[in-house]
């Protein structure tokens, strides 16, 4: 165990150094990019954290990049910019019945984050259609304004320390969302591959396929969502569909 602890602290080092002398991919997310609407083929934006300091999550970048080829408006922000990015969504979906589906994907501390940016929209009143978790290390409890999420974690030896372990997520008592929590370990082993690990479970391919379907779930065909919005139940057709709610 603590030959593993060494070998994390150490990339860790190695990461920071990475950080302070430049590291390509690691720019912070412009919050102009925060729309409430999307061109795209598909309905919705996805909003996604990296990790601590980013440099554990350049498969975040991945994942983002997937997202927009399948027709998703998604943009990568920095974990620490998770609290001007909840501010953000609050000034641009508040009281905007026209908004399309709200997604929030994060790993480890950057899921963390995405978890306490769903907790600040619900102080605004403010739904989360879909919320995505890679390894999540502290996290609060899942606010009951989250339509749906799910939770792809993995138990390591070095649970103890926060850094680099995933767990389970909660809900607040008296959710009526959706709350599913995958243990690669136990529940989703077709999703483990060789060496997966707290660092790079966002760079697992198997995952990413996972994390897109779920989106494209909740992120519907454009036509498919202007169709949604003309049934008598409002924005979403039939009550309790995943792929999104009243704002």
């Amino acid at each position: 165990m603590m030959r593993q602890l060494s070998i994390y602290l150490r990339v860790a080092f190695g990461a920071m150094v990475a950080l302070v002398s430049g590291c390509h991919g690691l720019e912070p997310g412009k919050m102009e990019w925060v729309q409430t609407a999307s061109t795209e083929p598909r309905a919705g934006n996805a909003y996604l954290l990296r990790g601590w300091i980013g440099v554990f999550s350049t498969g975040v970048d991945e994942l983002c990049q997937k997202l927009n080829e399948r027709g998703v408006r998604a943009h990568v922000y920095q974990e620490m910019q998770s609290g001007a990015l909840a501010k953000t969504i609050a000034e641009k979906y508040r009281n905007n019945p026209e908004a399309e589906p709200l997604v929030l994907i994060g790993h480890s501390y950057g899921a963390d984050n995405v978890v306490r940016v769903a907790r600040a929209l619900e102080k605004e009143g403010i739904e989360v259609d879909l919320l995505v978790t890679l390894d999540p290390t502290t996290p609060p409890s899942v606010p009951k304004n989250v339509r749906l999420a799910y939770n792809y974690y993995q138990p390591q030896p070095l649970d103890v320390i926060p850094l680099f372990r995933g767990i389970a997520l909660k809900q607040d008592e008296g959710g009526t969302g959706k709350l599913v929590n995958y243990n690669l370990r136990s529940d989703r082993r077709d999703l483990l591959m060789p060496d997966t690990n707290h660092i790079n479970i966002d760079k697992n391919d198997k995952v990413h396929d996972a994390v897109v379907q779920n989106v494209l779930e909740v992120c519907v065909e454009r036509d498919r969502w202007l169709a949604q919005r003309r049934t008598p139940n409002g924005r979403n057709g039939a009550e309790g569909n995943s792929a999104g709610g009243g704002r």
